[in-house]
């Protein structure tokens, strides 16, 4: 076991889901997340808090589920200007705190300034959302080259290093060729169509350039010697750009690849963890092997225990899933235990977001099921698809109206403002005070302008 405080990476991919080599997907060449694996903990069971880029990064790097720190959208003045009030949360602004230091490679997308959140410097493009990052291609040369420039980090003072990149977001083909050397892997409520074939290729060359720049990182840490001594945390921030997936509080959309890696820690390796974790449970497993105090009202639970103990035990039995913002309003709340998903619908009116404003070739997705209820109940070990709705069948009306309960307690314990009505976007909130001084005070404007029309 290691004395000297641990280095912390993190590394979020974008729209990835559990579609590498590790989570049994053979139709993909990722010979690097399979290296990964060997040796780290891969947590098979592990879930986003929401389908949505901002708010799911949010949550993983505060402990705090989204309406808690404030992201329930996405930082874009289009899209509601939203952005994190709990700032001094952020995973990044604890340890630079206690005194690692810390940058950001690639974009972040849980704030409107990288600045505000902790870090100290930004290196490979660095930016918020999609335009203002790059992809991970050249990003271990560029993290290279910032250990030549600062060669006490990781000796003489620990670092934290959050990476993010664009894979495996939408527009795969500016990633990589398409790839369907292995076949094509296709999930079974899609239809038989060419295209359909040619989006899974596209998307399976982007896991595959994803792969590629994860390995060029991983040798540099090698290289310098810095591996040992530093905890990795390898995940993405929701699921896979597809039809009942991201957007949605169905499984693939709320499932996520995690892979945790500590060598001096004695932590795990070669290990899959069946146990349910929430991406709000990373943060205070990381502190606390850090040896940093958790902040007091964290979300998370840690899990430090399952990756250096012998036995594997329970974390929680429900994670909690939710959605607010995302291209509209569409609010969405639900919790999903080892057996059953349980959704409750807001805006019972709004269809599911099966991400058509982003895909250009979606009217060949035969989409049959749109929602049309206010509740949603499915047993996912005789339907894991999440096709069969059984909030209405009396003979699990039990089991509805238990976690039915769970959620509306959580609700309250974690001050969720749904609870209060509607939520309103920063943006609408703006406009609304201005709409409301400009009409207290528009009679005196009204008239100002009449006399310089008179004048005129």
């Amino acid at each position: 076991m290691s004395t000297q405080r641990p280095n912390v990476v993190i590394m979020i991919s974008h729209d990835t889901g559990r579609f590498v080599s590790p989570y049994g997907y053979t139709t993909v060449n990722t010979p690097n997340f399979e290296r990964l694996a060997q040796m780290s903990t891969t947590f098979d069971n592990c879930f986003c808090t929401t389908p949505l880029c901002a708010p799911a990064r949010a949550a993983l790097l505060t402990g705090l589920y989204p309406h808690q720190n404030g992201m329930m959208g996405l930082p874009s003045d289009t899209l509601g200007d939203w952005d994190m009030v709990r700032k001094d949360r952020h995973i990044a602004a604890v340890l630079k705190s206690h005194g690692y230091r810390t940058v950001l490679c690639g974009f972040e997308h849980e704030s409107q300034d990288l600045f505000s959140i902790g870090f100290e410097e930004a290196i490979h493009g660095s930016g918020k959302g999609h335009n203002g990052g790059k992809t991970i291609t050249g990003a271990g040369k560029d993290i290279n080259n910032w250990f030549e420039a600062n060669p006490g980090a990781g000796k003489e003072y620990p670092f934290y290093m959050q990476i993010g990149c664009t894979q495996t977001h939408r527009e795969w083909n500016r990633y990589a060729e398409p790839y369907d050397g292995k076949g094509i892997w296709k999930a079974p409520y899609l239809i038989d169509d060419p295209d359909v074939d040619k989006e899974m290729a596209e998307f399976q060359g982007a896991c595959n350039s994803l792969d590629k720049g994860l390995g060029e990182i991983l040798d540099v840490f090698d290289e310098r010697g810095l591996t040992d001594n530093t905890i990795f945390v390898i995940t993405t921030d929701h699921g896979i750009d597809f039809p009942r997936a991201k957007g949605t509080l169905f499984d693939p959309g709320v499932e996520v690849l995690l892979f945790m890696r500590y060598d001096a820690g004695g932590w795990h390796k070669g290990k899959h963890c069946k146990a349910l974790i929430s991406h709000v449970d990373v943060y205070p497993t990381i502190l606390e092997a850090c040896n940093i105090p958790v902040p007091s009202g964290t979300a998370g639970r840690s899990f430090l225990d399952i990756l250096t103990g012998s036995e594997e035990t329970a974390v929680r039995d429900a994670v909690y899933l939710e959605k607010t913002y995302h291209d509209n309003y569409d609010p969405m709340r639900g919790l999903r235990t080892e057996r059953y998903k349980y959704i409750l619908n807001f805006d019972a009116q709004t269809l599911y977001d099966v991400r058509i404003a982003t895909a250009p070739r979606y009217n060949w997705f035969r989409f049959p099921f749109a929602k049309d209820k206010r509740e949603e109940l499915y047993d996912l070990w005789e339907d894991p698809h999440e096709t069969k709705n059984l909030a209405d069948d009396p003979a699990y009306e039990h089991i509805r109206l238990q976690l039915k309960s769970k959620l509306a307690r959580w609700m309250k314990e974690t001050e969720d403002p749904l609870l209060n009505g509607p939520i309103p976007s920063p943006y609408h909130l703006r406009i609304s005070r201005e709409m409301k001084e400009l009409a207290e005070n528009a009679d005196e404007q009204l008239n100002l302008e009449n006399s310089h029309e008179k004048m005129v």
